[in-house]
């Protein structure tokens, strides 16, 4: 750990960890109202960019916007809080440079901050080329920028930095049985960022699409959602085992778990208020009367909580993998590694200057007697017995 603290116990300012909770408690809105800008088509509500209209962006006038069209304010209100989470990320460099210790972290504040720049100007060009692949892009680039802010948090927490100071010998032993988990919380990790690249793409596609490749998109969609699930499920109950208590990893798994089942039945919603109810429910009164009804309120809430929630699944999945590595990976080891060669180093020395001292006298004792085998020896005088006169 690159850090300049002496005792890992000691936590450097808080200010880091506080602004970035604040952007990814601005983040998230901006997701949810970027998932309504594609639910409602509202993407080109705006023509222009940077500018609204031809106003700067944040000068047009706000009963225009506020009050006008429910497209024109899903779109200019996203651009808002797109500059607000900006802003908010300038925030974060600032902070981090100014009390974070540790120089890796403080390049990660600069990346997020590259990386909401990179995310406004993919939403620029797509207004401006109005291209419906940079608009797949932008609506991958936003979770991933969410799920790197919830990653800061973790790294910037005091759990890290307790965590880091954990050297117990039965860590060691514990760290080695969880590998496991921390190859399947990456791999779920690595997935859920797949469900949402398929789930962009079908959430952009167009009605020149061919039927069959839909199909296939559509079965690999729900292929990965059952996959996700039972990977879930699965490392939920392989949390719950004794030796795994007390790290900090059942908390996330447990937010995970209800996140994925939520976000299973708004998949099923989400089919049906697009599509209707599938063929072998056609017999059942509810799905013969159910009518699709097209950006109805109640269809545009339920896909863009899909939306929002599959970005919530993917932070979390960060988090979750960021507590395992650290509490059972090697990064974890090393550090307990390194505090123990420290220990052993430490008496080593002991046990060298004891030798030494040791062997100095044993030394001084052989020296002593080959001086008294070498100098001449003085003959000393017989006493003679006492006799009387």
């Amino acid at each position: 750990m690159n850090s300049k603290l002496k005792n890992p116990n000691d936590i450097p300012s808080r200010l880091p960890h506080r602004v970035a909770i604040v952007l990814a408690a601005v983040v998230f809105p901006l997701i949810w109202v970027g998932g309504l800008v594609t639910t409602y088509d509202a993407g080109m509500a705006v023509p222009d960019w940077p500018g609204t209209y031809g106003y700067n962006m944040f000068l047009y006038p706000m009963e225009t916007w506020f009050f006008g069209p429910f497209d024109l304010f899903v779109e200019h209100g996203h651009r808002l809080l797109g500059s607000l989470a900006g802003l908010v990320a300038i925030v974060l460099v600032v902070a981090t440079l100014g009390s974070e210790p540790r120089r890796w972290v403080k390049l990660y504040s600069v990346a997020l901050l590259l990386l909401v720049i990179a995310q406004g100007l993919l939403g620029g060009l797509r207004v401006l080329f109005d291209e419906r692949t940079l608009a797949q892009v932008h609506g991958c680039v936003g979770p991933a920028f969410f799920a790197s802010v919830a990653g800061f948090i973790v790294v910037t927490s005091r759990w890290w930095w307790r965590q880091s100071s954990d050297r117990k010998s039965d860590s060691k032993a514990r760290r080695v049985r969880g590998s496991g988990l921390i190859f399947l919380s990456t791999f779920l990790l690595a997935a859920s960022f797949g469900q949402l690249v398929v789930g962009a793409f079908l959430r952009h596609t167009t009605v020149s699409l061919a039927p069959n490749v839909f199909r296939l998109i559509v079965v690999l969609h729900i292929a990965v959602a059952v996959l996700l699930l039972l990977g879930t499920i699965t490392q939920w109950v392989v949390s719950r085992l004794p030796r795994f208590k007390g790290i900090g990893i059942r908390g996330s798994i447990n937010v995970l778990m209800l996140l994925v089942l939520a976000q299973v039945m708004l998949g099923v919603g989400t089919w049906v208020v697009k599509y209707g109810w599938p063929a072998w429910f056609a017999q059942q009164s509810f799905a013969a009367t159910f009518v699709v009804g097209e950006k109805t309120f109640l269809q545009g809430n339920i896909v863009t909580a899909h939306v929002a929630v599959g970005s919530l699944i993917l932070a979390f999945w960060t988090v979750h993998m960021l507590r395992c590595r650290w509490s059972l990976g090697p990064i974890a080891r090393f550090h307990a590694g390194f505090e123990s060669a420290q220990d052993k180093h430490v008496n080593s020395k002991g046990d060298a200057s004891f030798n030494g001292s040791h062997q100095n006298a044993n030394d001084s004792l052989d020296s002593n007697e080959k001086e008294s085998q070498l100098s001449p020896q003085i003959p000393q005088p017989t006493p003679q017995p006492l006799t009387s006169s």
